[in-house]
């Protein structure tokens, strides 16, 4: 998946994320069956159909017609998350009106066992069970579904149900939409095909439908392999517009296949949806298709966000798709399934994404080394970064991956995002590796390597080609390539919470790392607030700040400085005003009482963040600069 996306942010703005401290599991403890407690069975006959009849409403028919039944009864089960968001979302709670019947009609009997399971008694139906249920959707993101009058966005997990041990069967999928709508997926290059044949469950799920009468669709060429452009949007599109976005698109495509081997499917589908009405975009990875939701009209600003969410996702062919962690294939979609890997998963992708917008001179050098240079302000600003490591971050996503909060969290101060520290750690990979076989191999060699092993390797499940890897996978690949042992590198900076060693890597590529304080940066407070009518509220306390060392809380309400209203000043400016060191009276509101508060001020955070060209580089850092930013 990619980040979330708002209006004004560049690529994966500055994410918070939420999780534990400790990480002390091994990777065989975490992982959870693909199947849960649920046996298999002798496969079944499984047909089913989506009826998207009445948009104003929401709701979608499925019906799932089960043939060569055997057992005493079916399990029926809704997802509970869907692949690609490590988010509880719980499916079920937006299916209604369902009912079970045998081969002649007769009606089943059926109970719910759990919040996502219905359970069918089979005895006397014939050996045929059909089921039907309404669902709703009206979400547009790469995890729900959205069914309204102009479209269908549909993704699988939070529409269709599995049988309980059946995932592996094939299946039929006939989808019925309203007249001269057209579908877009992953499954054919038709739009006026209406059936298909589904390898499995796990398939049915990873390849979203768009359902649309009015999409725009472009195709092109890339080694031998179709490529298609289906364009959903309430602003309508122009020429131009359309243009740009294939031609990035292109670009994207072309060095991503040149640098990875050629991905097994003969046609991709990109679905993009523009959206302005949306604070946040999102985007997510399928096998041969990805489903990207932009929060801008259908114009330039929103051909750059759609680019740069594309370059992630595409990535994810490789790294995710293919290329996976244990338990990330097949799945249990009925609770979490754990990984220390969303660094490498995520993150790792983040570097590319940025990577392969230079190499595709989307990105201009200036604008790379800036997006680099943002991840470390982004990193160093985070109180999180001295308490959670990577893997840490990775294996409680769970707890963050916009996952809805009900209770009050210190995640602010005691959490990291695995996107943005494993980007940080996949740069600082591919800088070392360069230079340790002076120029010869990269992190591009690391990730060819591990594909080559893992995923071009008999298939060990159902699910596909190939195994899923571990964490000491990973080490042992870049210790291969690079003929070093980067296990203190690991050990450090992946599994620990040690500062990372910028200065270092950037040294042998012949850069350096320009810090400092862009002039009329005001002292720091060290808070994080939102407006209020009264003036602002504080949400968290930076530890060991300013206001922390003061006393003030969180919820306080800051009503003024200084006696001057923050209702109706601004904090930069009024703070702006004074020295650091100085000494300022704060008026807050605490539990409906107000009181005055001193707070000695800090000296400005640094917050111009550059990378530079080192004066005094060596040819050889030379060399290994050049190749690092060669196009």
């Amino acid at each position: 998946m990619a980040r979330w996306f708002g209006r004004k942010t560049r690529i994966l703005g500055n994410i918070k994320i939420i999780a534990a401290v400790c990480f002390c599991a091994s990777t065989s403890a975490m992982v959870f069956g693909a199947q849960g407690n649920r046996k298999p069975g002798p496969p079944l006959g499984l047909n089913y159909q989506l009826f998207l009849k009445r948009p104003t409403t929401h709701l979608m028919k499925v019906e799932i017609t089960v043939r060569n039944v055997d057992e005493p009864s079916l399990d029926f089960v809704m997802p509970a998350w869907a692949p690609g968001r490590y988010a509880i979302y719980d499916f079920a709670k937006n299916v209604q009106q369902f009912s079970a019947r045998g081969a002649r009609g007769q009606t089943l009997s059926w109970s719910e066992t759990d919040k996502e399971t219905w359970k069918v008694i089979t005895q006397g139906a014939g050996g045929k069970v059909e089921v039907d249920y309404r669902v709703f959707g009206n979400d547009l993101t790469g995890s729900f579904t959205q069914f309204d009058t102009t479209h269908a966005a549909l993704n699988g997990a939070s529409v269709f149900m599995y049988v309980a041990g059946h995932k592996p069967d094939p299946l039929t999928l006939t989808v019925h939409p309203p007249p001269d709508w057209k579908i877009y997926s992953g499954y054919s290059l038709d739009p006026d095909q209406q059936t298909f044949h589904v390898r499995d469950y796990d398939i049915l799920v990873d390849t979203p439908l768009e359902i649309s009468p009015d999409c725009t669709v472009d195709e092109f060429k890339e080694d031998g392999k179709t490529f298609r452009v289906a364009v959903h949007s309430y602003t309508g599109s122009s020429d131009p517009s359309r243009e740009a976005l294939v031609a990035g698109l292109k670009k994207i495509v072309a060095v991503e296949m040149a640098m990875m081997p050629a991905p097994g499917f003969k046609a991709y589908t990109f679905l993009f949806h523009f959206d302005p009405e949306l604070v946040l975009g999102d985007g997510m990875e399928h096998l041969n298709s990805t489903d990207i939701i932009v929060s801008h009209p259908f114009d330039a600003d929103g051909v750059e966000e759609a680019l740069e969410i594309a370059a992630h996702e595409f990535f994810h062919v490789w790294n995710l798709k293919r290329l996976r962690p244990a338990g990330l294939g097949p799945f249990n979609y009925e609770r979490e399934v754990y990984t220390p890997s969303l660094w490498f998963v995520e993150g790792v992708t983040q570097y590319y994404t940025y990577v392969n917008l230079y190499r595709s001179r989307l990105w201009t050098r200036a604008q790379f080394l800036a997006q680099l240079a943002e991840e470390i302000r982004t990193l160093r600003n985070e109180p999180g970064r001295r308490l959670m490591s990577a893997e840490s971050s990775s294996f409680h996503a769970w707890f963050y991956d916009r996952s809805p909060q009900m209770q009050e969290t210190n995640f602010a101060n005691s959490t990291i995002s695995y996107y943005n520290k494993g980007a940080l750690l996949g740069m600082l990979l591919d800088l070392e590796i360069r230079e340790r076989t002076g120029g010869r191999k990269s992190l591009d060699s690391v990730m060819r390597l591990m594909y080559r092993k893992f995923y071009e390797s008999p298939a060990t499940t159902y699910y596909g080609p190939g195994r899923g890897y571990t964490e000491r996978d990973i080490l042992n690949a870049v210790n291969e390539v690079s003929g070093a042992d980067f296990s203190d590198f690991f050990k450090q900076y992946v599994a620990g919470t040690a500062s990372l060693p910028y200065a270092e890597a950037f040294a042998g590529a012949g850069l350096k790392l320009a810090v400092s304080v862009q002039p009329g940066t005001p002292p720091s407070l060290g808070v994080m607030t939102r407006p209020t009518d009264l003036g602002l509220e504080i949400t968290a306390v930076r530890p060991g700040g300013p206001a922390d060392r003061a006393g003030l809380s969180r919820d306080d309400q800051l009503i003024s400085v200084d006696q001057r209203s923050l209702a109706t000043d601004t904090l930069s400016d009024r703070l702006g005003i004074y020295p650091p060191g100085a000494k300022v009276p704060f008026e807050v509101e605490r539990h409906l009482q107000r009181k005055m508060i001193f707070v000695t001020l800090g000296p400005p955070r640094p917050n111009d963040y550059e990378i530079q060209d080192a004066p005094a580089a060596t040819p050889a850092q030379i060399a290994i600069r050049k190749g690092w930013l060669s196009q």
